[in-house]
């Protein structure tokens, strides 16, 4: 749609501390040209889990709080709208929570492109998640919002009946074509549970134009924002692997140059 829009900020819509707009689409669906565009049209959008939030969605995911608490707390926030997992997962229940949301379905252009880039997001979170091992001496885990990041993760395809974990680790032990299926039923399941006239199914290759009527908003005269993050998902996971190599050795470096520095001071 053509015309120009005024950013608005939360303090302007009809009601304080609601998620208006709820991305049911699991990640690696365009949820990162999702929430840009939904940026630009004024929505402050939560993608992921804040590393502050962290500790009560791990509480969350060991049943120790419930789902009203974490989305208390994003709406609380200051967020009007979310998108990717976990939150994604949580879909029907931000939209009990939320009745007057919209639901957003991003998808992708078929199962099998959706499960290839699947498998890039899981080898990173797999470099994430390593404990730490003489032939792997990695230290992520031992910062603590990373360990509550682990431990969120296991709620992702909870909600389609899967065991903890098994969306986003146990696939690889799956037969060929057992993550497409997945992904199938959780579309399905969002289109069999959200209201039709509250629900678009929208491949952001698709632009503004069902995206703003639906929403009820004219977009911005930029381009929509198209974001492909697969490169960046390689660097980061390689990038990864080489500092959790390459710490010990700069430590035992450091270390040394004090000893140095010390021994010398003394002389």
């Amino acid at each position: 749609m053509n015309g120009k829009v005024q950013k608005m900020d939360d303090s302007t819509l009809s009601e304080a501390n609601a998620i208006r707009v709820i991305g049911a689409g699991l990640g690696r669906t365009g949820t990162m040209s999702l929430k840009a565009a939904l940026e630009m049209l004024g929505y402050r959008t939560y993608h992921f889990v804040r590393p502050e939030h962290a500790a009560l969605w791990a509480a969350y995911a060991d049943g120790k709080t419930s789902s009203d608490d974490v989305l208390g707390l994003i709406a609380d926030s200051g967020y009007s709208a979310t998108c990717d997992q976990p939150t994604a997962d949580l879909y029907a229940e931000q939209l009990r929570k939320f009745p007057g949301a919209k639901v957003v379905l991003t998808v992708r252009d078929s199962p099998e492109q959706w499960a290839a880039s699947w498998k890039t997001l899981a080898r990173f979170i797999d470099v994430q998640e390593r404990s730490f091992s003489l032939s792997y001496p990695t230290f992520i885990q031992w910062i603590p919002f990373m360990r509550h990041w682990k431990t969120m993760r296991s709620l992702m395809g909870t909600h389609l009946g899967l065991p903890p974990g098994e969306l986003i680790r146990g696939w690889k032990a799956k037969p060929e074509g057992w993550l497409e299926t997945q992904y199938e039923a959780h579309n399905a399941q969002v289109c069999a549970t959200v209201p039709s006239e509250q629900l678009l199914v929208f491949n952001v290759k698709e632009g503004g134009a069902p995206l703003c009527p639906f929403l009820e908003k004219c977009f911005p005269e930029e381009p929509f924002p198209c974001i492909n993050e697969a490169s960046d998902i390689e660097f980061a996971t390689n990038a990864m692997i080489m500092i959790s190599y390459a710490w010990i050795p700069l430590v035992c470096v450091a270390v040394g140059s004090v000893h140095l520095c010390v021994k010398y001071l003394r002389q």
